[in-house]
């Protein structure tokens, strides 16, 4: 006995003869629902709109070294770095087609309706078939773009081309037009008295696509994602956000498994974000890490698909920002590759905040960071600035304060300046972007120049006999080292990150 989701509805085969009439056919049998012809020809159009329809969303971040440090340098990505979107399913026009035959609707609702037992209308409607009579669009197995159980597997994205991708693409979004519009012509249907019949038959056409749908996106979502195919990722990816969207509704109180696909989407970005590579050849402080370009990209995802993701999402209980944990997983990965490459604290700490600022300043593409992660940004780049100075200059600080405050000594000026110097010749070349270089360069001064400047002045205001007078200071004797301004310190400070 047929379930109780096996419902009706064929594809019509074409005559032989070349007619285009339906055949006749005994008392009480049906030739078919489905016309295959019509489903043919719309599949054809909804295919030239996916083509039509398709453009290219360039790389938004570096996969190289800034070398110079300015953020004039070319930053748009390669011509390579792109993957394709295609059209939303909504979008897709197929004019005034439609997918059954004249009057079999009618037909049906006659067989089914002296039927009342559910458990046995779609039998009789598969027994009342004619023997070439299809009913279920995922028998339609002559159409190689409707997806088809055991038929239409994905093994992994190493399978993946970008003619590959675009053949997955066509396949899902078409299926979903397919079940669309399959949908309104049934409901469409003048059946008084009998919509519990509407959503049987419905279901009927096509639970198996709908399934089918859901095991493709599942296959894709569970894959193990690389930055090496990341572009194919996000176009597939774009592509079941809009199927899952559109298919919500339609899935039989199934809500929570197209969430759960929604969200090991989420976590298979973040798994690329973490699985990026640490070797990065010639790398520097100004280098931007493959994580961080990931990040952009999928931030650009996000973007695009928000108003379908986050519904998605929510109507599974997953309530977060999924951009939120994909941050900290980034930033966790600059952290690891900034301790694998660089020695000195201090070049972690640059190198991290070159790959948050250049992720901050993606605030003026509209919508790419909403304004609540903007301000997180900004709050990380205090931080990270915050952390730099301690590490590299805050323990300049006790020749200038405290005790050697109270105890002048012209020791300790020249302990401060050895070591002052020491800092800005190894870090003289370091590269820094051009307006994080400014910003770091002023609170390097707002924390040394002022404290320097008090302990000068009271050199200047305190003579000793070791230190009998001003012009001492001004103009040391050939054995002793030279003496700075404070004035001078601030423009040796802002000459750092230049080299």
């Amino acid at each position: 006995m047929r379930s109780f989701y096996s419902l009706a509805l064929t594809l019509r085969r074409p005559p032989v003869d070349g007619a285009h009439q339906i055949r006749q056919t005994p008392p009480g049998r049906i030739p078919s629902f489905l016309d295959l012809t019509q489903v043919d020809a719309v599949t054809a159009a909804i295919r030239a709109a996916i083509t039509r329809g398709a453009r290219p969303i360039p790389s938004l971040g570096p996969r190289q070294s800034d070398l110079s440090g300015d953020d004039d340098d070319d930053e748009s990505g390669h011509p390579t770095d792109q993957h394709l979107w295609y059209p939303p399913i909504q979008s897709l026009q197929v004019g005034d087609a439609r997918l059954f035959v004249s009057g079999s609707t009618e037909r049906l609702r006659e067989l089914v309706r002296r039927l009342p037992d559910p458990t046995l209308r779609w039998s009789a409607v598969r027994d009342a078939l004619e023997d070439d009579g299809l009913y279920r669009l995922s028998d339609v197995l002559e159409n190689p773009w409707i997806l088809k159980a055991g038929t239409d597997t994905f093994t992994g994205p190493c399978e993946l081309t970008n003619e590959s991708t675009m053949i997955w693409v066509t396949k899902l979004k078409t299926t979903t037009k397919l079940v669309h519009l399959s949908k309104q012509e049934i409901y469409e249907q003048n059946w008084e008295s009998c919509e519990e019949l509407k959503e049987e038959c419905f279901a009927e056409v096509a639970g198996q696509c709908l399934q089918q749908l859901l095991v493709v996106a599942c296959s894709f979502s569970d894959a193990r994602w690389s930055d090496g195919h990341i572009s194919q990722q996000l176009t597939v990816f774009d592509a079941i956000v809009d199927v899952l969207f559109n298919i919500q509704d339609l899935h039989f109180n199934r809500s929570g498994e197209i969430a759960g696909i929604a969200n090991k989407m989420v976590n298979a970005f973040e798994g690329v974000i973490l699985g990026t590579s640490n070797d990065i050849h010639g790398s520097n402080e100004s280098t931007i890490h493959p994580a961080t370009d990931v990040l952009i990209q999928v931030l650009d995802f996000f973007r695009r698909n928000r108003d379908m993701v986050q519904p998605i999402l929510e109507s599974g209980g997953y309530n977060t920002d999924p951009c939120f944990d994909m941050f900290n997983y980034w930033l966790s990965k600059l952290k690891e590759s900034a301790e694998i490459m660089f020695v000195e604290k201090g070049q972690r700490y640059i190198f991290i905040l070159n790959n948050i600022y250049f992720v901050f300043q993606e605030k003026c593409r509209p919508g790419l960071l909403l304004p609540n992660v903007v301000g997180n940004f900004d709050s990380l780049i205090r931080q990270y600035i915050k952390s730099y100075l301690d590490e590299c200059w805050v323990a300049l600080l006790i020749y200038l304060d405290g005790e050697y405050l109270k105890k002048l000594r012209r020791a300790s000026l020249d302990k401060f300046t050895e070591e002052f110097f020491s800092i800005c010749d190894r870090q003289m070349t370091w590269k820094v972007r051009t307006e994080l270089k400014m910003e770091m360069r002023k609170e390097i001064v707002k924390l040394i120049v002022p404290k320097y400047g008090n302990f000068f002045k009271a050199l200047l205001a305190n003579p000793s006999p070791r230190w009998p007078s001003r012009f001492k200071v001004m103009w040391p004797a050939k054995s002793q080292k030279p003496v700075y301004t404070d004035r001078q310190l601030e423009q040796i400070i802002m000459e750092l990150f230049e080299r």
